[in-house]
């Protein structure tokens, strides 16, 4: 498998779970604004990060209950579960972090 193989299936998977992480990432963008200690504009600290990450184990559960069968064009490209699932942690976290860095630079 080459980088631009995995980087392809990544893109191509990504936009599988794509619906799931943004409404969950608008969850609780909009929960730790509207709660009893939100703050605007909204800095990223690590109680923000962190349940960030937890909402991905939920993504998994909905992703593997609505699309079971999902994996056999990613498996037939030599690209694993756990390869998947790992690029799909970096860049949700990536973009997750540099969204609400771009809100807390837009609002300042």
């Amino acid at each position: 498998m080459t980088i631009s193989t995995y980087l392809r299936a990544l893109g191509l998977f990504y936009r599988t779970v794509a619906l799931f992480t943004t409404l969950f990432s608008l969850l609780v963008v909009g929960a730790a604004v509207a709660g009893p200690f939100g703050s605007w504009p909204l800095p990223l600290t690590a109680g923000l990060f962190l349940t960030k990450l937890g909402t991905l184990p939920v993504v998994w559960y909905l992703s593997e209950q609505l699309r079971p069968h999902q994996y056999w064009l990613y498996l037939n490209l030599h690209v694993s579960h756990w390869q998947l699932w790992a690029g799909i942690v970096a860049a949700d976290t990536a973009v997750f972090t540099a969204a609400v860095k771009l809100l807390h630079w837009l609002a300042a």
